[in-house]
C-alpha cells in the first residue's frame, strides 16, 4: 500500500507530501489544476520515461519519493532482499531524482539503483490505469496477454516451455542453414581452415612462451655486456680470482684484525658480528654471481633461433591472436569446425533429425498453449462478461476469437515463442447485433468500462500490486453509469487500494478519503497545492462538481452531504454483501 507520495520542483508543484489511506481515495479538482502532475510523479516512481520539462522552472532538480507499507507483502520483501536493497521490515521507500543536466538518480531504500531495478520492484507494488491503456486494448496484439495473466497459473508454465522449445528449433534451424550452404562455399571454407590450422600447427605453440623468449633476446642482444660487467665483479670480488686483496679476502682481514678485541666493549662486540655476518652474505652472493657467468654461454645459432621464433610469433599473432593462449584458443576452435565441415553428410544427418525432433517439441507445446487459452478463454468471457453486467451493460457480449499467427510452410511464419494463436477481442454491446473487433465498435465509455472490468479481475487474484491508481477512468460516462463504476471502484477497494483521479460526482462520493488539487497564484507565480479534505470540505467539492464553479450554495452543499451519506449507506451494503 502507498503510505506517501513526496514530491519536490516537479512542474507547478514546489514541495508537497500527500498521506494516502487504505480503500479508495479520489483526487478532484478543476480542469488544470495539475491533478495530472500528481499521476506524472507516480509514473516517475513506476520508471516511465523522464522528462527534464518536469522540472520547475529555474529549479536545478526534481524529486518524487513513495513509501510502501510491504509489512504482508513477502514478494517484495524476498525480492529487497535478493537484491541486498531491505531497509526497514515493514516499509519500502522509491525516490528517482532528475537534474536539469540530465541526470536520472533512483533509489531504493536510500540505496542507487540502475532504472531496470526501480521498474522491477515498483511494478509489485503499483499499478496504474491510465489514457494508454486504453490504446494497448484498442491493439488486438495486447489482447493476448490480457487472456494469459488471466490464467497466469496454467498459462505461465506452459509460456515458458513454449519459449525454450521456439529457441531450440531456431538454433537448430540456424545451425542446419549454415550447413546447407553451397558446396562451393563449403569448399572455400575448409580450404582456408586447413591453411591457417597447418600454419597455426606447424607454428608449434606453447601457452605463454614469447615471456621466455623475450628474455632470451634481451640476453643475447646485450650479452658481450652482461659477461663483462660479471667478469669485472667476480674479478673485483671473488678471493679465489687470481687477485692477491679481493673484497671478499679485504673483508676477512678487517674481520680478523677486530677478533682481539671485539669482547672488550659491547659496542665492539656489535660492529664485529654486523662484519662478520656480512662476510658469509657476500661470499654467498660471490658465489651465486660467478656461478651465473660459468653458466653464460652465447650461442650465435641459438641468438638467431629466438629472434627467428618471435618474428614467426609476431607476424601470427598479427592475424589469429594477440598472444600465443589467444592463438591456441583460435586453432582448437577452427580445428572443431574444420571437423564439422568434413563431416557435413552425417553432421547433415544429424542436424536433421535433430531438427524434426525440435519441431515437433514446438508444435506439441504450442498445441498444448492452445488448448489451456481456449479452456481459460471460456472462463475469461464469463467472467469479463459477468463484470460488465454489473457496470450496466447488461447485454454485453464479448469472446476471444482465436486464428492461426501466421500461414505457409515455414515455421518461422506459424510459430513464436509465445505459441501459434492470433487472438482478438470480440464485442457487442447490444442485443440482436453480431460481434465484431473490439476496436472498431467500442466506445470511449465502453472501454472505460472494459479496462474497469479487467483491472477488477486482476484485482481478484493474488500477488498483483496492493496500490491501483485510476487515471481518466470515468471518461465517456456520466449519470447512472458514473455510479455503477463508482460502487465497482469501490468494491476493489476493500481488498486493494484505490488512487482515482475523476471529474464525477458520484465516484468522488464513494471514496473513502478525498483531496482536492488547487492551483493558485502568488508573487506572479503559479503553484499547484494538493489538500486532504475533511467531510464538509468534501461536500463543497462535490457541490462544486454537480454545479460548478460559484455553485457551493447552502442547498448544493446539503446535496452534496446527502450524497455522501447516501455513498456511506451503499458502501456498507456492498461490504456487507461482500463478506457473506
Amino acid at each position: 500500500m502507498l503510505l506517501q507520495l513526496s514530491i519536490s520542483n516537479l512542474a507547478l508543484i514546489d514541495a508537497m507530501s500527500i498521506d494516502f489511506a487504505p480503500g479508495m481515495n479520489v483526487m478532484t479538482g478543476e480542469t488544470g489544476a495539475g491533478k495530472s502532475i500528481v499521476v506524472d510523479a507516480v509514473n516517475l516512481v513506476l520508471g516511465e520515461r523522464a522528462d527534464r520539462e518536469l522540472i520547475t522552472n529555474g529549479k536545478q532538480k526534481a524529486r518524487v519519493e513513495a513509501v510502501f507499507d510491504i509489512a504482508d507483502n513477502e514478494k517484495v520483501k524476498t525480492l529487497l532482499a535478493e537484491m541486498d536493497l531491505e531497509g526497514d521490515e515493514d516499509t519500502a521507500s522509491i525516490s528517482r531524482e532528475l537534474t536539469s543536466a540530465g541526470k536520472n538518480i533512483c533509489r531504493i531504500n536510500g540505496t542507487v539503483v540502475p532504472l531496470q531495478t526501480l521498474r522491477q520492484v515498483s511494478a509489485q507494488l503499483l499499478d496504474i490505469h491510465g489514457q494508454h491503456e486504453h490504446q494497448l486494448l484498442l491493439d488486438s496484439r495486447n489482447h493476448v496477454g490480457y487472456l494469459d495473466e488471466y490464467a497466469a497459473d496454467e498459462i505461465h508454465p506452459l509460456l515458458e516451455r513454449c519459449g525454450e522449445a521456439y529457441a531450440a528449433w531456431r538454433a537448430c534451424a540456424q545451425k542446419l542453414s549454415r550447413l546447407r550452404k553451397s558446396v562451393a562455399e563449403r569448399e572455400q571454407r575448409i580450404d582456408m581452415l586447413r591453411f591457417q590450422l597447418e600454419e597455426l600447427k606447424g607454428a608449434r605453440l606453447v601457452a605463454d612462451e614469447e615471456e621466455e623468449l623475450e628474455r632470451q633476446k634481451v640476453f643475447y642482444r646485450n650479452a658481450g655486456k652482461i659477461m663483462a660487467a660479471f667478469d669485472e665483479a667476480c674479478g673485483l670480488l671473488d678471493s679465489g680470482s687470481g687477485r692477491e686483496s679481493s673484497a671478499v679476502e679485504l673483508l676477512r682481514e678487517g674481520v680478523r684484525a677486530l677478533t682481539p678485541v671485539a669482547a672488550l666493549d659491547s659496542r665492539y662486540e656489535t660492529v664485529y658480528a654486523r662484519l662478520d655476518g656480512l662476510c658469509y652474505e657476500v661470499e654467498d652472493a660471490v658465489g651465486e654471481l660467478c656461478s651465473l657467468r660459468e653458466e653464460m654461454d652465447y650461442d650465435d645459432r641459438e641468438a638467431e633461433r629466438v629472434e627467428s621464433r618471435l618474428d614467426l610469433l609476431h607476424r601470427l599473432n598479427r592475424k589469429y591472436g594477440a598472444t600465443t593462449r589467444e592463438m591456441i584458443k583460435y586453432r582448437d576452435r577452427i580445428e572443431a569446425e574444420l571437423g564439422e565441415l568434413e563431416d557435413s553428410d552425417e553432421a547433415m544427418e544429424r542436424l536433421e533429425k535433430e531438427y524434426r525432433s525440435s519441431a515437433r517439441a514446438l508444435q506439441d507445446v504450442s498445441a498444448q498453449l492452445t488448448r489451456a487459452r481456449q479452456e481459460a478463454a471460456r472462463r475469461f468471457e464469463t467472467s469479463i462478461e459477468a463484470q460488465l453486467h454489473d457496470l450496466g451493460m447488461k447485454n454485453a457480449r464479448l469472446s476471444m476469437a482465436f486464428a492461426p499467427l501466421g500461414e505457409g510452410e515455414r515455421l518461422s511464419d506459424r510459430f513464436s515463442a509465445q505459441g501459434v494463436d492470433r487472438i482478438e477481442m470480440m464485442f457487442c454491446a447490444n442485443l440482436g447485433q453480431p460481434m465484431k473487433p473490439l476496436a472498431r465498435v467500442a466506445s470511449g465509455g465502453e472501454l472505460s468500462r472494459i479496462m474497469l472490468a479487467l483491472k477488477n479481475l486482476s484485482a481478484q487474484k493474488p500477488g498483483i500490486p496492493r496500490s491501483m491508481v485510476f487515471d481518466e477512468i470515468d471518461t465517456g460516462i456520466s449519470g447512472r453509469m458514473a455510479q455503477v463504476v463508482s460502487e465497482k471502484m469501490s468494491q476493489i477497494g476493500d481488498h486493494h487500494q484505490v488512487i482515482c483521479v475523476t471529474h464525477l460526482p458520484q465516484i468522488a462520493a464513494m471514496a473513502d478519503e478525498q483531496f482536492l488539487v488547487s492551483k493558485s497564484d502568488e508573487n506572479g507565480v503559479t503553484r499547484t497545492t494538493v489538500v486532504h479534505l475533511d467531510r464538509l470540505g468534501r461536500a463543497q467539492e462535490i457541490a462544486r462538481m454537480v454545479g460548478g464553479a460559484g455553485c457551493e450554495s447552502e442547498s448544493s452543499i446539503r446535496h452534496a452531504m446527502t450524497m455522501l451519506d447516501e455513498a456511506d449507506a451503499r458502501k456498507k451494503t456492498l461490504r456487507e454483501a461482500y463478506h457473506l
